[in-house]
């Protein structure tokens, strides 16, 4: 259950902000992103992932995979192994950017940013399919809203036209708050997790747990999760002997 409010509700409300309410009931106002008596909107869509191997990018793979999606990732080469065992069909270490782009060019129905570096958004341009949705987990641990990197002025025509393929990123963006979501949607909220619990029983979905600790441990594992080294997430317990 702790990953479920740590994690999966994020990925779940993530995805369900890249379709507007009404342009398919299983997206719409809490109702089940994956039932199988009817089509996800994501079946057959190519989903992007930024940030695949972090604990919210694993829930991301393993819904959007639940609902039929396509799922590609971008991440740091540590978590390479453990995305590709989650199912996806294609992953690239994020700063091989004129590889994954090569690749993926006009490919991504659906890009879900968990990072908000916007020296990647005229990439995410390049990958984008003409109709494309990109979400992004838009707040920080001190609710701060993202804001974009304001760079110099420069005649350089490339350096213009990056610049130009980012701010068009950036105006397209859906921004998803966690905090928001809890205080201004609180029925759809709760909606999203008890639907979210009733996969977590049935094991439709696993979620990824790295390790269990105690207190006395945790500025342990908190290393392990900078250096990138957690492929999942830490469930800390007060009560651990």
């Amino acid at each position: 259950m702790v990953y479920l409010l740590s994690t999966y509700i994020s990925a779940y409300q993530c995805l369900e902000r890249a379709f507007p309410a009404g342009i398919d009931q299983t997206f719409c106002g809490g109702t089940a992103l994956m039932l199988s008596q009817t089509k996800s909107a994501l079946s057959g869509q190519h989903v992007l992932i930024n940030g695949a191997g972090s604990p919210v990018g694993l829930a991301l793979i393993d819904l959007a995979k639940n609902a039929g999606a396509i799922v590609y990732a971008l991440s740091h080469s540590s978590f390479e192994k453990c995305i590709y065992q989650m199912g996806v069909k294609e992953w690239y270490p994020l700063f091989r950017k004129n590889e994954w782009k090569a690749e993926w060019r006009s490919k991504m129905d659906v890009i879900v940013d968990t990072i908000g570096d916007y020296d990647n958004y005229s990439s995410f341009y390049d990958v984008r399919a003409s109709r494309g949705r990109f979400v992004r987990m838009n707040t920080t641990s001190c609710k701060k809203k993202f804001v974009p990197m304001q760079g110099e002025y420069t005649e350089d025509f490339f350096s213009v036209w990056e610049d130009l393929k980012g701010s068009s990123m950036n105006r397209m963006a859906i921004d998803y708050d966690i905090f928001d979501s809890f205080h201004e949607e609180r029925e759809v909220f709760q909606k999203d997790l008890a639907y979210l619990h009733s996969l977590l029983v049935s094991g439709r979905i696993k979620g990824s747990v790295f390790s269990r600790v105690g207190f006395d441990e945790l500025a342990e594992e908190w290393k392990k999760v900078m250096g990138g080294k957690a492929n999942g997430a830490v469930v800390v317990s007060p009560w651990k002997d």
